[in-house]
């Protein structure tokens, strides 16, 4: 007993708030890196800050002893060595692209239009349009086809293909949804569907989109939280062309989906949005692109009213610095606090802080100053052609879409000459 009352007065309580500090200093840049939901640079700024503060602390007390300050110091190089692999471990490659420092590369097909399954350089598509990633898979439109691709390999899913051409995919959950476009024509229209794969077994989930004797048109749809389907529905019959948004309420007892049901009216003309493309992020925003106007609306959660959150209307020129502003905005995905845009032959990234759009970069295609010059028409490019020293232009430029696949790559389709492509880190 005696021994130990000795070996405790010879303990100084300085060891002890040194040793706490410094653990309380380490967890703290640690925690983040344990918790991959909270995975940003707030908390890599903030962790490091307190590993930072609770050290000098520790040495400030300390500083007559000098092996209470050596093991200061290295429990401080402990916690700046945690802060620097967290820095690493937080940023997604994708989140931290900018165009000087991108490859663009095939990911899938040969260039022939042909349905062709198997290894993804080998394979080909006859026009790869919309993609939609779900785990390991990545699943394509593919005209009258659904194509997977998984695990370098393509394949083609069960679909009525003598009935329907697939214009859009998405899936939720373990099913698979289509906007489906019939192939034989009534009355010299063709109508569109939305159709639901499941267990190898396609369904007719809406009605027939159209207005009396004429089609409605349907450039994208998406799912919100709780299985809720949004589609954009252009009436384009005469005297009552209208862009309007509309969905389909899932009610999960029964399985089933309701008539269309009308949300809201859109601002913008049909043309301005016959190409518009919509997307919902993780916290349940929905981003709308308005190529005509050449804008990206949002829609907050919970909010009643769409405001123009990127963009500035009618200019259509390519603005990297300032305010962003875009050339002809198609398609949009949502991901890692980036709101990626293909816009006109280019893809584009722009940071999202909440509900403010903050930095824009030019990932891929041609640079903003070779596009605002005027001397390229990138409509006209080859793949892969050299323009004024860019490596690479899309010609992809309205119809192509956007996925991030499960490895972190940014894949980009390309309809009009049968290629899918991966924009990747060097």
């Amino acid at each position: 007993m005696e021994e130990d009352r000795q070996i405790r007065e010879k303990i100084d309580p300085k060891i002890i708030v040194a040793l706490i500090s410094g653990l309380v200093s380490i967890v703290s840049a640690a925690i983040p890196l344990l918790n991959s939901a909270e995975r940003n640079f707030v908390l890599v700024s903030a962790a490091f800050l307190i590993a930072l503060v609770l050290m000098a602390i520790c040495i400030f007390i300390l500083f007559r002893k000098r092996l209470y300050v050596g093991i200061a110091v290295l429990l401080l190089l402990a916690g700046v060595a945690l802060s620097t692999l967290l820095a690493k471990q937080v940023v997604p490659a994708s989140a931290v692209l900018t165009y000087a420092d991108t490859t663009v590369s095939v990911y899938a097909g040969n260039g022939e239009r042909v349905y062709e399954d198997g290894d993804l350089p080998e394979c080909s598509f006859v026009s790869p349009a919309c993609l939609s990633a779900s785990g390991d898979s990545v699943y394509v439109a593919d005209s009258d086809r659904v194509r997977r691709l998984e695990n370098g390999q393509a394949f083609t899913e069960p679909f009525p293909a003598s009935r329907y051409n697939a214009l859009m995919v998405r899936n939720l959950e373990s099913d698979l949804y289509v906007l489906a476009e019939n192939r034989e024509v009534e009355n010299d229209k063709y109508y569109t569907f939305f159709l639901r794969i499941r267990n190898h077994e396609a369904e007719v989930v809406s009605g027939r989109l159209d207005v009396g004797a004429f089609s409605a048109t349907v450039p994208d749809f998406a799912f919100s939280r709780g299985g809720v389907l949004w589609f954009i529905r252009l009436y384009d019959a005469p005297g009552s062309a209208n862009a309007t948004l509309q969905k389909l309420s899932y009610d999960r007892d029964a399985d089933r989906y309701g008539p269309p049901e009308w949300a809201k009216d859109f601002d913008y003309s049909v043309d301005d949005m016959r190409e518009s493309r919509m997307a919902f992020d993780a916290d349940d925003n929905l981003y709308v692109s308005v190529p005509g106007k050449g804008i990206i609306l949002r829609l907050g959660s919970g909010e009643q009213e769409f405001r123009v959150f990127a963009g500035k209307e009618a200019e259509h020129t390519f603005n990297d610095q300032g305010q962003a502003t875009f050339s002809y905005p198609t398609a949009l995905l949502p991901e890692n606090g980036r709101l990626y845009v293909l816009d006109n032959g280019t893809v584009r990234a722009l940071a999202v802080d909440g509900d403010r759009a903050t930095a824009c970069e030019t990932l891929a295609g041609v640079t903003p100053e070779v596009l605002n010059s005027g001397k390229v028409n990138i409509r006209t490019l080859e793949p892969g052609e050299t323009v004024a020293g860019v490596d690479f232009a899309f010609p992809a430029h309205v119809k192509g879409s956007l996925a991030l696949d499960n490895r972190g790559r940014l894949l980009l389709s390309d309809p009009e000459d049968s290629f899918i492509y991966q924009i990747w880190q060097n």
